[in-house]
């Protein structure tokens, strides 16, 4: 028996009223007023049917327009869309936190079992208009195991397995505070996962973000969160009759024996018995899958099947714990869902949006970077002095001067810093973050300026020889290279394409690099994502901004420096780009960073 546990987020839509600043909800407008999370749980799954059994949800309201009352329901569905239970409260916000806050916890029955496409759904109105404010596809629906769609993808990755062991045993996820294997009669569904070179991750059913892990003591292995530890990896080795040895990092084989998952020197041999599609393969059943060209077909293949797709998550709160391949199979999912009532060039419309859609909402600036290659510079600092300097949105005026000097076995590199700030705590940290960088990615920098924002809003800006640093309050040095992972983007693709002065030079704006984004198909960034929209630049007006593009890249590739999966996953989605970064790094002095 597996529980099947969804978390929701649904926005009341009320009057049209603000949130205050000081709330940073995903996808918040003007309009709404209020937000709701609600979780589902106790539905168990069991031979491919959702059991009778007690649902219970637990709700919070989040009103930022003052105190209101709400109706809220839980209602269970049957295929066909008629309700078959329903239970309602009335929930009234009271202030907490500096907010006005409502919970309501309740359950339901389902008197019989659910058939596919039954679903169950929280409904929360405004208990005096009655007006509905559940978010569309905020309902959870049950879709069974599908083993005999035709899809056009034909390898044994992304799929839904059972391990069947030696004995007629079945290798299960045991349930509780912490996840354990163990053998059982009924088994786990596993996706099957192929994590290059030779290695694949058995990733639990019920969720993503799990995999099952050999370096873990008795009993059992433990399942646990992703993260790209080489002990979460396997080499699936081909046994005889059609079975297969799982075999792990260490060179131990996985094993069940009397009732336990166990790690032994003999090899044991495991059948891989598919019990259902993914919404990926689904979505490649489809009439409009078939509309793209065969190298096409092959790129959404390979991005759908990457690392990458499964490593990289969003950057907002929001959606902290979702990866790229989360929201495709989303998307995918509604697609194959509305199939019936759509033409395959609608399907093939949906299938590229979603692939199109950036993997990181706003910046791709998610986590710190790992120590480079030529990085790590001995600083020497010269004590500060007064300078006249023309800075970008303060204008000209006097400023404190301080000399750095960047030392490595490569080179010696003397930089002026350039700050308006007395307590020098922010220069200091862009000093530090500057020092992350080897020479041949900082060379092109003349002259740095780091000043508190004159209007309360940060910026980094950097024209190639200058890079400018406006900040609100204090940023520590990590968050800072971080941003000038993308900033020194800018500066190498100018100079090292050709010269800051000839546009035409610069390596973003060459048929190469242009050609290699949309081979890749996949999008780094929104900010990456950019055009230009003044209508008064008449000759970038409608164009793609190359220049973001090539800068958010570089920031995620450095970001990807020192993890295995991230590298590996970084090549497998931007293959293109890669290699045409690569030759840009030559251009100045460097190889690959991995």
């Amino acid at each position: 028996m597996r529980k099947l546990t969804a978390v929701f987020t649904a926005l009341a839509i009320a009057a049209a009223c603000a949130p205050p600043p000081s709330l940073a909800m995903d996808a918040l407008s003007a309009v709404n007023a209020a937000d709701i999370t609600f979780r589902i749980d106790g539905v168990e799954v069991s031979d491919g049917r959702l059991s009778p059994g007690s649902l219970s949800a637990a709700v919070m309201i989040l009103n930022t327009d003052g105190a209101g009352e709400y109706l809220i329901s839980l209602g269970a569905y049957g295929a066909d869309g008629e309700l078959t239970e329903f239970s309602a409260k009335l929930a009234a916000t009271e202030p907490k936190y500096g907010y006005n806050i409502a919970n309501a916890v309740f359950t339901a029955d389902v008197p019989a079992e659910l058939e596919d496409g039954a679903s169950v759904r929280v409904v929360v109105m405004d208990a005096k208009t009655l007006r509905p404010t559940d978010a569309p596809n905020s309902a959870l629906y049950y879709r069974a195991p599908q083993t005999d769609v035709e899809t056009g993808y034909t390898g044994i990755y992304e799929r839904f397995y059972t391990l069947d062991g030696a004995d007629g045993s079945l290798a299960v996820v045991q349930e509780g505070s912490r996840k354990y294997l163990r053998a059982a009669s009924v088994g786990t569904p596993f996706r099957l996962k192929d994590m290059s070179e030779g290695y694949v991750a058995f990733v639990d059913s019920t969720d993503a973000q799990r995999r099952l892990q050999a370096a873990d003591g008795a009993p059992g292995r433990g399942i646990y969160g992703y993260g790209g530890d080489a002990s979460m990896l396997w080499r699936l080795e081909p046994a005889e009759d059609g079975r297969y040895y799982v075999r792990g990092y260490d060179g131990a084989y996985l094993a069940l024996d009397g009732g336990a998952a166990v790690m032994r020197e003999t090899p044991y041999p495991f059948s891989l018995t598919k019990t259902g599609e993914s919404p990926f393969t689904l979505m490649t059943s489809l009439d409009g899958f078939g509309l793209f060209t065969e190298a096409e077909r092959q790129r959404i293949i390979d991005i759908c099947t990457s690392v990458g797709a499964g490593v990289f998550p969003r950057g907002t709160a929001a959606g902290a714990g979702t990866t790229f391949l989360d929201r495709l199979e989303s998307s995918f999912t509604k697609i194959y869902d509305n199939a019936a009532s759509t033409d395959a060039e609608a399907q093939k419309a949906a299938i590229l949006e979603a692939l199109q859609t950036p993997i990181y909402p706003g910046l791709a600036d998610f986590i710190n970077l790992n120590p480079l290659k030529g990085g790590g510079a001995e600083i020497t600092v010269a004590d500060p002095v007064d300078d006249e300097l023309y800075i970008w949105d303060l204008g000209s005026g006097t400023h404190k001067r301080i000399d750095v000097t960047y030392k490595t076995d490569e080179a010696t590199q003397v930089l002026p810093f350039y700050t308006n700030d007395p307590s020098y705590e922010n220069v200091r940290n862009a000093i530090d973050a500057l020092a992350k960088f080897p020479y041949s990615y900082r060379k092109y920098l003349q002259k740095v300026c780091v000043y508190a924002s004159p209007d309360e809003n940060s910026a980094y800006y950097c024209d190639g020889p200058v890079l400018t640093v406006r900040l609100r309050g204090i940023v520590d040095a990590e968050m800072m290279a971080r941003s000038f992972a993308h900033e020194l983007g800018h500066s190498i693709d100018m100079a090292g394409g050709g010269n800051y002065q000839d546009k035409a030079t610069h390596w973003c704006q060459t048929d190469e690099w242009q050609r290699a984004f949309a081979a890749d198909m996949a999008v780094v960034s929104d900010y990456g994502n950019m055009f230009y929209t003044d209508p008064n630049d008449v000759e970038n007006y409608g164009k793609r901004n190359y220049y973001e593009e090539l800068a958010e890249f570089a920031r995620l590739y450095f970001q990807c420096c020192g993890s295995r999966d991230r590298e590996i996953g970084l090549k497998q989605l931007f293959p293109n780009q890669y290699a045409s970064f690569g030759r840009l790094l030559e251009r100045s002095g460097m190889e690959h960073f991995f």
